[in-house]
């Protein structure tokens, strides 16, 4: 072998070791440095409980906000068909902490009684990108899926197409799924192809045009939107495109958005879907387009409410914070977010992170109200309303052992499992977007020490496992830090998105 050639490998060889020894040191980096952190915040804990915090100055709390010490279940009266329930993590909170406190809310639809379930009629609505990107495999196996949607109509249900790419075009109107028009469909459906722009504002006109022009009463409408790139002509702006999701909202029914293979805008795609109040999707392939246009006509047609609103009225001094990443609406003194519909026999699930005083008034113990809770929703052509019959409160603990005494476990430790590791991963999939995959290493070794900490009082053996699952996710950042790659970083960001949603969002999906 010639010298050059051997310097050569010789070269090569000690990148791929230096790449190498970067990968283990960017591996190992999660425990050495959450031990110096869990240290810390070890210490912060055990100082806090000897350490009276400011007072904050509040109004006194009206009458109403009436709530028993230590009650962590609550639950709405009513008659069917959805029942609204919640528990809190933990009923106090650390004099001088953090004041953060989590509640579950769960909504749950009555299971349709009798053998067969009773169908609401439904109006599906089917917008497809046929830009130049689909060409192929892409737009093959979208029309394959179509046809098999095609099939599972009932009689009774309504369905249109509208495709998209520098226009739109309204391949199908909506009509009712007879046999005969059935057939009709499948002939149309053979003369689609793939060209052009991607055009996804004139396609949702088109679409939120035939819904509004062609409601009817006792039908559940439902527009699914799929597109395998980024929206650039017309008005692809941000903005612009959420506002067209919002007519959902206006009209009471559901945009949900499928994002198919790697192309297409993440971020985009899921905050239309929950502008829409919808559900977002994210397939690499599209064969497998089938099974996601079946669970929306199942979710539609077995419909037992629609336009669910979550309104909390916190206290004084109270913050709502997040509620599994949807969109907070805020008037006057109410939070409110919507997490779409409910089909019979659905449970949905949904954290919401609260902040409330972490101060002492005089006197043995203090108890702030959390707020009310009120879930309205549409049943038939009526507007429906829940609300817990008691105020949740929460108690300023003293001391570290009083407030650990406090925590729920289960409670505790599904809302890390599925809402906090959901939060964490949404950041990670937005750093490594952004180019940012050492920060993103240094936000999960922060979360993991704040994790441990408690857990060494709580000994849960599924927060353990789920953080032991993050060390996968820190060995794929340490790939990308060390050779960066924008093909990993595409696939990883959609991943961690959509897995995040799901995680957050339990039950939204039938």
């Amino acid at each position: 072998m010639m010298s050059a050639d051997r310097s050569l490998i010789k070269k090569e060889q000690n990148v791929m070791s230096a790449r190498e020894e970067q990968e283990r040191d960017a591996a190992t980096r999660i425990s050495n440095r959450s031990r110096m952190l869990i240290a810390a915040l070890m210490l912060a804990l055990t100082a806090a409980s000897g350490v009276a915090a400011r007072k904050l100055q509040a109004p006194a709390i009206a009458a109403p906000w009436v709530g028993t010490p230590g009650h962590a279940q609550f639950s709405a009266i009513g008659e069917g068909p959805v029942h609204f329930t919640g528990r809190l993590d933990r009923t106090s909170v650390l004099e001088g902490g953090d004041g953060l406190v989590k509640m579950e809310l769960v909504i749950r639809g009555d299971e349709r009684r009798g053998l067969l379930p009773v169908r609401v009629p439904t109006d599906l609505v089917v917008v497809l990108d046929r830009s130049g990107s689909m060409s192929g495999p892409p737009i093959t196996h979208a029309l394959a899926s179509i046809r098999e949607l095609i099939g599972q109509l009932g009689a009774g249900d309504r369905f249109s197409l509208v495709t998209y790419s520098s226009a739109a075009r309204t391949v199908i109107p909506i009509e009712m799924a007879s046999v005969d028009a059935r057939r009709r469909w499948l002939v149309r459906l053979d003369g689609i192809g793939a060209g052009g722009g991607t055009n996804m504002a004139r396609g949702l006109d088109v679409a939120t045009g035939l819904v509004e022009d062609f409601r009817q009463a006792g039908r559940v409408p439902r527009i699914v939107l799929l597109s395998d790139g980024h929206a650039n002509e017309g008005d692809h702006s941000f903005e612009g495109l959420l506002q067209r999701a919002r007519h959902a909202v206006r009209g009471d029914y559901a945009l949900s958005t499928v994002g198919v293979g790697d192309g297409f805008d993440e971020t985009l795609m899921t905050a239309m879907a929950d502008a829409g109040t919808g559900n977002f999707y994210y397939v690499q392939r599209a064969e497998e387009l089938g099974e996601i246009f079946a669970s929306e006509l199942a979710s539609a047609r077995e419909n037992v409410a629609s336009g669910l609103r979550v309104v909390i009225r916190p206290a004084a001094g109270v913050e709502v914070l997040d509620a599994a990443g949807y969109p907070l609406e805020r008037e006057g003194d109410r939070v409110s977010f919507r997490p779409g519909s409910l089909f019979a026999g659905q449970e949905r699930r949904i954290w919401v992170s609260i902040r409330v005083p972490a101060h002492r008034d005089a006197g043995d113990e203090t108890i702030h109200p959390v707020g009310a809770f009120e879930l309205t929703y549409t049943s038939g052509e009526e507007r429906e309303s829940l609300h817990f019959a008691e105020t949740p409160v929460v108690s300023v603990a003293k001391g570290r052992e009083q407030f650990l005494a406090s925590i729920d476990k289960d409670a505790w430790e599904q809302g890390v499992v599925d809402e906090e590791i959901g939060e964490l991963k949404q950041k990670v999939a937005d750093l490594v977007r952004k180019r940012r995959p050492e920060e993103a290493q240094d936000y999960i070794e922060s979360f993991v020490a704040r994790q441990m900490v408690l857990n060494s009082y709580m000994k849960s053996e599924r927060v353990d496992d789920a953080i032991e699952e993050l060390e996968a996710i820190d060995h794929e950042l340490a790939a990308e830090a060390a050779a960066p790659s924008a093909v990993r970083r595409n696939s990883m960001g959609k991943k961690y998105s959509a897995g995040a949603v799901d995680l957050r969002r339990v039950g939204a999906k039938y």
